[in-house]
């Protein structure tokens, strides 16, 4: 079968900003650029809808025209690296608490999705964190599964700056990802794809042409500079059709896959961070809705 051209495919994807991208600004303000940019839906982190109150923030979304796509925060927040998905037993034990009223709460905002960063490296060796990733992935996905609710787990491919307290490998790139998901047995996990992260694994389409229809339960993008993809960070993040990632075949790639959702905005870099709030959210709706075309992707 041929491939679908990407100007048949880039319209079914879902313009989404995650809060990250905005950074430190309050949840109602958040959601109101959001909203004047034009996106549709939006990613929040669940504690911050808690204190906000549920049936507040649904009506603040009902209000604005926007929907929760995606929930961080399925586990307390805390650093990518060590935390939160192979803490120490102690701590873990201690981050599952509150869980069902976080998934009670994505639930009353119609969140289906709940995300989780699978860490890359950890100081267990490889088979013993392999094996409790599955064990921590299959009691997470089937708690969400009670409130209607997938979890969406997600590989960290970039390679610098790791704390050199993990030493040992777990998983960092999709077809990996992909493996650990197929041995816990559960149907309520999926994949979160992060365009970043896909091209820090070396961009490769088969990567997410393999993984099949369903398997990919949310999509972060941003895009990654040229010239130096083996020792890029977070911090050099690029709003998409910035920078060198083959777009056309980042989208041909997962309409193959079957994922026709939301494509959230996801930027830490400091100095697109340091933009007036309104103009980042502009340019994030800009980049989400023309990086799949290159040639209008600067257009700025």
């Amino acid at each position: 079968m041929s491939a679908p051209a990407t100007s048949d495919v880039t319209g079914r994807f879902v313009p989404c900003l995650n809060p990250a991208t905005l950074t430190g600004l309050p949840l109602p303000e958040f959601l109101a650029l959001a909203a004047g940019a034009g996106f549709p839906t939006v990613e929040v982190s669940v504690q911050q809808a808690q204190a906000h109150g549920t049936a507040r923030l649904r009506d603040l979304l009902q209000e604005l025209g926007v929907r929760v796509a995606a929930a961080s925060g399925i586990l307390p927040a805390g650093p990518v690296l060590p935390a939160p998905l192979l803490v120490d037993p102690d701590t873990y034990r201690t981050c599952l608490d509150g869980l069902d009223d976080r998934l009670k709460a994505m639930a009353a905002l119609g969140c289906t999705v709940a995300t989780t960063v699978l860490n890359p490296r950890s100081p267990l060796d490889t088979i013993r964190a392999r094996a409790l990733a599955r064990e921590r992935i299959t009691q997470l996905a089937t708690a969400a599964a009670a409130h209607g609710v997938r979890l969406a787990v997600e590989a960290v491919s970039i390679r610098t700056g790791l704390p050199p307290e993990l030493p040992h490998p777990v998983v960092d790139n999709l077809p990996q990802l992909a493996e650990l998901l197929d041995a816990t047995g559960t149907d309520h996990a999926g994949v979160l794809v992060d365009s970043f992260h896909w091209a820090a694994a070396g961009a490769d389409p088969a990567h997410l042409t393999a993984l099949g229809p369903g398997r990919i339960t949310h999509v972060q993008i941003a895009d990654i500079p040229a010239g130096h993809t083996a020792s890029v960070t977070d911090a050099e993040r690029l709003f998409p059709g910035d920078g060198a990632l083959p777009w056309p075949a980042f989208a041909d790639a997962l309409a193959r896959a079957g994922y026709d959702g939301p494509v959230s905005v996801e930027l830490f870099n400091p100095a697109l961070r340091s933009l007036a709030a309104g103009e980042i959210a502009r340019l994030s709706h800009h980049a989400a809705t023309r990086c799949w075309t290159p040639a209008k992707a600067g257009l700025r």
